[in-house]
């Protein structure tokens, strides 16, 4: 399929006005894209001005008593159109998905056979030292064992990480369709489980998708945390060991194959 021909769904949440600066940069990305055809579905407590962007998009008012819940509301709308579009993307609104994210999700994708499903790993920024330009990884802390293995999957290495937080998630349409028919993607969760965190992980944690990291491809999945709060946090763990950064887990994963 040309990727000029993909049609993605795209789902995000907003709470509030305090990251309408993140969002924006989101959407200009998307808008900005000229090999996916995106429709935008906002979720938001706030009515925002979408009429400069060239995407078509439509705003769901929400109640702000939703709180985290807000973030689960894509669930729906994703299963109604489960058949209208080819990739089906959820993602906060301080993730920046790029157009080469997408390319590499599309070309790895391909030759993995279910459940494998690729993945993406978060970045954030040293904003203290702007001469730092390590890309820092705040789902990948030594604090927690966070390396889970390695698989080779026709002939490709791929990296397993045990946190699968990533922010975002991206499906195909037939992806989707095993996660619906898992039985767990919707319905009402659990109070632990309906957090911010779970919206975004919940297709790899309870849907029977593996998530992999495809190591030939693994510059190009990496993904911008906007915030880059973790990083710069002055609190435990974070001011007294930083997470790990991409060349440490390059190097953990070479370490693996000796």
């Amino acid at each position: 399929m040309p990727f000029s021909k993909v049609k993605a769904l795209v789902c995000i949440p907003n709470h509030g006005a305090k990251q309408l600066s993140f969002l924006e940069r989101v959407l200009l990305a998307w808008d900005s894209m000229t090999q996916f055809r995106a429709d935008i579905i906002l979720h938001t407590t706030e009515q925002l001005d979408l009429s400069r962007y060239a995407f078509k998009s439509e705003q769901i008012l929400c109640d702000p008593a939703l709180r985290f819940d807000l973030a689960f509301e894509h669930r729906k709308v994703m299963v109604e159109r489960q058949d209208q579009y080819d990739l089906f993307i959820y993602s906060e609104n301080d993730v920046l998905i790029t157009e080469t994210n997408l390319l590499a999700f599309c070309e790895a994708t391909q030759p993995l056979p279910f459940p494998y499903v690729v993945g993406f790993v978060r970045f954030e920024r040293n904003r203290k030292r702007s001469e730092d330009q390590e890309l820092y990884l705040p789902d990948v802390h030594p604090s927690v064992p966070y390396f889970e293995g390695r698989v080779e999957i026709h002939g490709r290495s791929c990296l397993v990480l045990r946190n699968k937080h990533q922010g975002c998630f991206v499906l195909t349409r037939e992806q989707l369709k095993w996660v619906i028919q898992s039985g767990h993607f919707t319905g009402v969760l659990p109070p632990p489980l309906r957090s911010l965190e779970v919206a975004a992980t919940l297709v790899y944690l309870m849907c029977g998708l593996k998530k992999v990291l495809p190591m030939d491809y693994i510059d190009s999945l990496m993904i911008h945390h906007m915030s880059d709060k973790y990083v710069n946090a002055d609190e435990p763990p974070w001011n007294i060991t930083p997470p790990r950064t991409l060349k440490d887990l390059k190097a953990e994963f070479e370490r693996s194959r000796s």
